[in-house]
């Protein structure tokens, strides 16, 4: 079946406090279809800290503070392959730290170190996680220090 891929970028660096989780990057599927995580990308640029941060990539139903919500800056999804069609889902990034997303449910978990690291990961074929209309996916992210960090997300509609 052919499928109509995306990717959400965050459009600039996401500053994180440290010690505090925050929620880099996100996407909210619409109420027609659902959301298939197809790659993640992910990138802190730099600091002298050598203690490794935790990244979580989680599902969010965004029973409060969605994307499109004024406590986080808009994403534009870009469309990558198939049948041109509006994305017709939402995606933002840097929520406030006080207006963070609520109901995540952490579905993966990895390491990374703060000092300059990436991740550059394709999921499997039958591995990919998706989530329902109206749900979605947050990657979030908790270093001891300070960090800077990037994130992408591709997506395809399901």
């Amino acid at each position: 079946m052919a499928k109509t891929g995306y990717s959400a970028i965050t459009p600039a660096v996401v500053a994180l406090t440290a010690g505090t989780a925050r929620s880099v990057l996100g996407v909210l599927a619409p109420a027609a279809c659902g959301l298939e995580i197809k790659k993640i990308r992910i990138g802190t640029l730099g600091t002298a800290a050598a203690v490794p941060g935790d990244i979580e990539l989680c599902a969010a139903t965004f029973a409060t503070n969605p994307p499109g919500t004024a406590d986080s800056t808009a994403v534009t999804p870009q469309q990558l392959y198939g049948r041109p069609i509006t994305p017709g889902f939402l995606a933002a990034s840097a929520w406030a730290a006080t207006k963070e997303p609520t109901v995540l449910t952490p579905v993966d978990y990895w390491p990374l170190s703060p000092n300059g690291s990436t991740v550059l990961y394709d999921l499997p074929l039958g591995d990919s996680p998706d989530c329902g209309p109206g749900t979605g996916f947050v990657i979030r992210a908790k270093f001891a220090a300070a960090v800077l960090i990037t994130a992408c997300l591709w997506v395809e509609r399901c």
